[in-house]
Formats: structure tokens, C-alpha cells, sequence
């Protein structure tokens, strides 16, 4: 009995770390709210930089425990997979490797109380200095292996010069649905480049865990390899995001229901989104799933937003479940990850699905997805929520990794930001 007890803990906790190391952007405690890892002045953004031009990252989060910790933060070189890697940390860093994070803000007028930590990387203490997957990890006192919460990060040593842009697939039957993305990358300045050590990332709005990738180019002109196939980057196209205002918790913008006030918490109460499948192509200005933390009140947003408990709704043509599918709320506003977090349960009495998430000020995009319970294709996402479309504006981002033979880590050698 011990024993098979022992075994199914072992499995557990193989399981969870292998789970964790795949999905880098993952929160720990429940305390911690609006974690964010961008460009500086840049919040939409990719969390990009550059090994060889500078730039520099702007982290922030809310810790709903309104009192100072001890907040510290390491990075940690991952693979193109986001596994660890073998190497010793002192290969990847430069000066130290565990930081506390001295610059915080006490909340203020805002009814949550919390306190505002950020930190701005690289800086003089902590560098990276070979290019490749990164996480930050924030963790309390001197204890690593306990992090609040993990967040990725990409460092480019630019070799390769990237060309990438959208294009009509040739399939007649996806043709004015999806989008296939054709890359060109340049690597005349790899020395004894090898062809079989390449591997290219295409993510579609910032949906990490959705990327598709390829490892074979179509065809090699000089030195230039072009990945043009029509199956292993090709997206469905989607629609605009739908969006919310939640810059003024008080006013009762276009998309919101109705506001409550209930135990001490700001309720808003959107209202129910329908499926827009059957709707023409409209095309506007969008946050392609991104959002921003800001009101309408000059306020400081960092100290002085609010947080509010969001109820959202969707409802299905025949107002039932959708028994073989999932449905998930898919946007920066649920991590751009489809889980437990952002999956939308079916009310059975009133015959709607619903989430509810406890979002900061700001301005919100998202879509809503689906997925096949037995047979999950990133291809079918939208068709039964929102509708594809060829013309629709997405954000693509291209990284490209080049595994030197002989070599403990994979360079990131190139990336193509557009859309």
C-alpha cells in the first residue's frame, strides 16, 4: 500500500514540474495579481531583447497581501521547449543571480489593498549574456524552489535577418478562413551553418502554448531558407477581438450590463456575447487578445486602479452546452493560456456559459475559443464562436533557433515581429 502510494506521488510530482516547465507564465499564490513583462513603454508588446542593441524589460505585479515581502528574482536559461538546461548559471549571467526587489508603492484611494511591486532588466546586477528562452522567477526570501510566480522572457543574439509576412493559403478550401505564414531567414552570417539545427516558432497573438513550428525549409535560395509549406504554419484567421472598457469602474460603458457593489467588491456584469460566426468581416482597431492597465480619471493606474470582480457570458446559438467542446476565454486577461483558468462552465438553469475573473482598471480584448474534447485542433478555434477570416489583423511574432552541434543550449537567433 505504501508503496503504490509512494509511486503515485512520484508520478504527481513529475508531472507538475514537467507541467510547470512547459508552461513558463504561471502564478503560485493566490495573492498575486496583474503580473506583467514588457518593453519598457511598449505594454503590448512581445517581452523581447536584444543580446547585441540593449533594450530593457519592465516587470510589475499587485500582491493582494498589502504588506512589504521580501521579494526576490532569478532568471533561468530554458530550452526551445521550455525545458532547463544543463547549463550552470554563471554561463548565462552576468553578476548576480538572485535580486531583491526593492522598489514598490503602497495602493492608494483603490477599496483593494495591495502593494505594487516592479523592477526594470536587464541592470547592472543582472544581465544575461547568451541568447535563448528565459523565465523570470520571484520567489520570497533566499527560497528558489518556491517561486509566487514565472514569467518568459526572450533574449535575440540577432544573426539572421528575418522576413516574414502573411499570405492567402493556396487550399481552396481554407483559402479565405486561415492565414499561412510565409519566413525567409537570412543566415549568411552563421558560420558553417547547418540546415538540420534550425527550428521555427510562429505565435499567433501572443498565445505562447499555441505556437506551430517547423524545422524543414521549403526550399534554400543561396543562403536564404524559406518556409512557405501550407500545413505547418497556418492559423485560423478569427475576427477583431471583442473588447471591454473597464477605465471607469463607475460608469456603464457600451459592453457592461449592469455594476453592483457586493462584499466590499466592485461587480461588473458584461453583457452575454453571442457567436459572430455568421457576421461579415468588419474590420477596426484591436488589441489583437492584449490589454492595458489605465483609467480615465488621472489617476496614477500603477497604485491607484481598482480591482473588480468581472462576470462574463457566453451563450450558444441553441443556448445549450456544447457536450463534445470546451469553450475558453482566451486573451492576456486569462494568461493567453487555455486551462482550468480560462475553460467557461455551462450554467444548466439559465442556459449560458460564464467566467468570472478579478481584473485591474484598464482596457481589455479577448475572443472566446473552442476545443474538442477528444480531438483538440488549434484550426477549429474560432469557427464556432467567432468566425475566420482571412483579412483579419493578427499578430504574428517569428522566433528562429539555431542548436550549434556540440552546444548545452538553443540559440535564439532571429525573430519578425507583424501583421
Amino acid at each position: 500500500m505504501f508503496r503504490n502510494g509512494y509511486l503515485l506521488i512520484l508520478v504527481a510530482f513529475f508531472s507538475i514540474k514537467g507541467y510547470a516547465q512547459q508552461n513558463p507564465d504561471q502564478i503560485f499564490d493566490n495573492t498575486i495579481h496583474t503580473v506583467i513583462v514588457s518593453p519598457i513603454g511598449k505594454p503590448l508588446a512581445a517581452p523581447i531583447l536584444s543580446l547585441n542593441n540593449g533594450g530593457m524589460l519592465h516587470i510589475s505585479f499587485d500582491d493582494f497581501k498589502a504588506e512589504y515581502e521580501d521579494y526576490f528574482y532569478s532568471i533561468e536559461l530554458m530550452d526551445s521547449a521550455w525545458q532547463k538546461t544543463d547549463l550552470n548559471e554563471s554561463n548565462y549571467v552576468k553578476g548576480f543571480n538572485q535580486i531583491r526587489i526593492s522598489n514598490y508603492a503602497v495602493s492608494s484611494i483603490s477599496s483593494q489593498n495591495y502593494f505594487h511591486y516592479q523592477f526594470d532588466f536587464p541592470n547592472s546586477n543582472c544581465r544575461p549574456i547568451m541568447s535563448g528562452n528565459y523565465i523570470f522567477k520571484v520567489y520570497k526570501g533566499s527560497n528558489k524552489q518556491s517561486p509566487i510566480f514565472t514569467k518568459r522572457f526572450y533574449v535575440v543574439e540577432e544573426l539572421a535577418f528575418v522576413n516574414a509576412n502573411v499570405q492567402e493559403p493556396f487550399d481552396g478550401a481554407i483559402s479565405r478562413t486561415h492565414q499561412k505564414i510565409n519566413v525567409n531567414v537570412d543566415v549568411k552570417n552563421i558560420p558553417s551553418f547547418q540546415n538540420d539545427q534550425i527550428t521555427i516558432k510562429v505565435i499567433q497573438n501572443n498565445r505562447y502554448n499555441d505556437a506551430k513550428s517547423t524545422s524543414t525549409a521549403d526550399f534554400i535560395r543561396g543562403t536564404v531558407l524559406v518556409f512557405n509549406n501550407e500545413s505547418s504554419l497556418v492559423f485560423p484567421g478569427g475576427k477583431e477581438a471583442r473588447w471591454l472598457d473597464l477605465q471607469n469602474l463607475s460608469l456603464r460603458s457600451d459592453r457592461i450590463e449592469s455594476i453592483e457593489y457586493i462584499d466590499k467588491r466592485t461587480n461588473i456584469f458584461v453583457k452575454p456575447d453571442f457567436s459572430r460566426n455568421d457576421l461579415l468581416y468588419s474590420r477596426y482597431k484591436d488589441l489583437n487578445g492584449g490589454f492595458l492597465i489605465m483609467n480615465t480619471e488621472s489617476l496614477i493606474s500603477e497604485t491607484q486602479n481598482d480591482y473588480a470582480k468581472v462576470h462574463f457570458y457566453y451563450v450558444t446559438k441553441q443556448h445549450n452546452a456544447l457536450l463534445d467542446k470546451k469553450i475558453y476565454l482566451s486573451g492576456g486577461l486569462t494568461n493567453n493560456t487555455l486551462d482550468k483558468g480560462s475553460e467557461m462552465m455551462f450554467d444548466i438553469e439559465k442556459g449560458f456559459y460564464q467566467k468570472t475573473l478579478l481584473l485591474k482598471q484598464g482596457y481589455y480584448s479577448y475572443n472566446y475559443i473552442t476545443r474538442d474534447r477528444n480531438d483538440p485542433n488549434i484550426m477549429d478555434d474560432y469557427g464556432e464562436t467567432e468566425g475566420n477570416h482571412t483579412e483579419t489583423e493578427n499578430e504574428y511574432t517569428v522566433f528562429v533557433y539555431y542548436h550549434t552541434p556540440g552546444s548545452l543550449n538553443d540559440q535564439l537567433i532571429g525573430f519578425a515581429t507583424f501583421f
